[in-house]
C-alpha cells in the first residue's frame, strides 16, 4: 500500500473554530438546560433571530444536534426538540449501562486501584457537594443548580470509566450521555433522587475501598437498577 502524497491530494479546507461551532454550542447550551419543552417546534428562522445569525449555521448546527438525539427532523415539518423517553427506551438505556459500566469497574479495580480510590473518592466529594446545593432556598427550581449536579454525578460514573483502560468501552458509554441527560429531562425538575443516589454512590465507593470487585460490581448493579426503578413508572413492564 502506497502512500498518500499531500500534494497530489484535493483536501477540504480546515476551517478554524467560528460562528458555525459557537452556534452549535449555543443550542445545545439550551437545549441541555431545559429551555425548550419536550417535542416543542425548533424554526431556523426564530432561532437565527435569537441568536442573531443567518439562518445558515443554525442549519448546520441542527443537523449535527440530530447526532445527539436531542432533536429531531421531521419529514417536511423542520426541526423538533426530542420527545420525553418511552418506558421502553430508558430500560434499554440502563440495561446498556448495566453491561458496559459494570464490565469497566471491574477492569478499573483490577489495574491501579490506588489511583482510582483517590480520585473516586475526590469525585464523590464533588457529587456531594452538588447535592448539598439541591438544598437551598429555590435551587430545585434553578436549572443551572440541577445541571450542576446531573454533571457530577455523571463525573462520578465518568471517573470509573477513565480507569478501566478500554477506549471503546469509555467512548461508548459516554455515546449515551445525551439519551442519559434526556431521561433525566423526561423526569422532569420534579424528579431528583439526589439523596438516594448519593447513597448509592457512598456503597460504591467502600466496595471500592476495599478493594472487593464483585461486592463494587454488585453496588454498581444496584444502583443502575434502582436509577431504572425511580425513573420509569411502576404501572409499565421493567425487566430491570
Amino acid at each position: 500500500m502506497s502512500s498518500a502524497n499531500p500534494q497530489t491530494l484535493t483536501l477540504r479546507p480546515i476551517r478554524p473554530r467560528g460562528l458555525r461551532d459557537d452556534v452549535h454550542d449555543a443550542l445545545l447550551d439550551m437545549l441541555t438546560s431545559g429551555s425548550f419543552e419536550p417535542n416543542s417546534p425548533l424554526t431556523i428562522d426564530g432561532l437565527a433571530r435569537c441568536l442573531a445569525v443567518s439562518q445558515t449555521p443554525v442549519r448546520e448546527a441542527l443537523a449535527r444536534l440530530e447526532d445527539t438525539g436531542l432533536v429531531r427532523r421531521m419529514a417536511n415539518r423542520g426541526y423538533r426538540v426530542a420527545p420525553p423517553m418511552s418506558a421502553a427506551q430508558m430500560s434499554e438505556l440502563i440495561e446498556a449501562r448495566l453491561i458496559m459500566e459494570t464490565n469497566a469497574l471491574d477492569r478499573a479495580m483490577s489495574r491501579n486501584l490506588t489511583q482510582l480510590i483517590s480520585d473516586l473518592e475526590a469525585a464523590f466529594a464533588d457529587n456531594i457537594e452538588a447535592a448539598k446545593r439541591l438544598d437551598g432556598e429555590g435551587a430545585m427550581g434553578d436549572r443551572e443548580t440541577i445541571r450542576d449536579y446531573y454533571r457530577h454525578d455523571w463525573d462520578f460514573h465518568q471517573t470509573i470509566l477513565n480507569h478501566c483502560g478500554n477506549r471503546y468501552i469509555n467512548r461508548a458509554v459516554n455515546s449515551l450521555g445525551f439519551s442519559v441527560h434526556l431521561m433525566k429531562q423526561t423526569g422532569g425538575t420534579g424528579w431528583i433522587d439526589a439523596p438516594t443516589a448519593i447513597r448509592e454512590h457512598r456503597k460504591i465507593c467502600d466496595a471500592v475501598r476495599s478493594g472487593n470487585r464483585a461486592a463494587a460490581v454488585k453496588a454498581m448493579t444496584h444502583h443502575l437498577k434502582m436509577v431504572s426503578r425511580r425513573m420509569i413508572p411502576q404501572d409499565t413492564t421493567n425487566p430491570l
